[in-house]
């Protein structure tokens, strides 16, 4: 006896006219890259972690006036994520990620340099200095630093005075607050990392790509407790406190003594700005 198929069956054989085929991957020809490699040698990619934030057009047009090399050097916004800058010379490119890590708008962004990688996920690492509070005096050696800053990523170098350590990590994970180091003696003790020069990031995951409260998922964060701040978290909010405060600085110095105790433009103001005719505003 045959099978007898009813009509939602047939209809999965039944091809949807209205999506179109599926186009093959276009195949580039065989080309020789060498020039491009070469040409390309002295440059750095760049990722932003927050885009809702920071414009890379506005990004590479700020910091070819803020970095000094000795030679010229050019950047361009490759899109909405990325960016590059290209150097004259290898000196002038180490100048640079010698300063790194870098933020803009406040919040960090990525800046590695230039492979011949097809991975979406390039660029991915930052370099910081992360000082890591709690190691008994008697651990403050360079092993044990390089020890634990493998467990972050690739180590640069490391400085035992101030316990920290410079060290490359994955600017598209969160970053690790808390590491357990294991004593000789067997006991087990939980240190704390401060990562330098961190600006804005989330304070209850530590990714560098949002604030607390506004999770990709928001639903896995409504119900979580306000977490309790570190020494990096408290640090960046320093910072942030000190930057407004230049800022207002800056603005009240464009005032005189009377406008700035009373609140209100001098006859002198009022005068170069009539009625009608408001003041323009620098926010800086």
């Amino acid at each position: 006896m045959s099978r007898r198929y009813s009509s939602r069956d047939k209809e999965k054989w039944v091809s949807d006219p209205s999506r179109p085929p599926k186009r093959s991957p276009i195949v580039l020809p065989e080309t020789n890259c060498s020039r491009l490699i070469e040409e390309h040698r002295y440059t750095l990619i760049g990722r932003v972690t927050n885009p809702a934030t920071q414009n890379t057009r506005a990004l590479v047009d700020f910091f070819l006036q803020q970095w000094q090399v000795v030679g010229s050097f050019t950047g361009r916004s490759l899109g909405p994520l990325l960016f590059q800058f290209t150097f004259e010379s290898e000196q002038d490119l180490q100048a640079i990620m010698a300063k790194a890590p870098y933020h803009f708008k406040k919040w960090m962004f990525i800046l590695q340099r230039w492979e011949p990688i097809v991975s979406d996920l390039f660029p991915a690492t930052i370099p910081f200095w992360v000082t890591i509070h709690g190691i008994p005096l008697h651990y403050w050696t360079d092993d044990s630093l390089r020890a634990i800053g493998k467990a972050l990523g690739p180590v640069e170098t490391t400085d035992e005075v101030k316990e920290r350590i410079r060290v490359i990590v994955n600017g598209l994970k969160p970053l690790e607050r808390f590491l357990e180091i294991s004593l000789k003696s067997g006991e087990t003790k939980k240190v704390e990392l401060e990562y330098e020069k961190l600006e804005k990031h989330c304070f209850s995951c530590l990714s560098l790509s949002h604030e607390a409260g506004n999770f990709p998922n928001k639903t896995a964060s409504e119900d979580s407790p306000s977490p309790r701040l570190g020494i990096t978290q408290l640090r960046t909010l320093d910072r942030i406190a000190e930057s407004r405060k230049r800022a207002d600085n800056r603005k009240l110095s464009r005032f005189s003594p009377y406008e700035r105790s009373h609140g209100e433009p001098t006859n002198d103001s009022r005068r170069d700005h009539p009625r009608g005719q408001p003041q323009q505003r620098h926010d800086y």
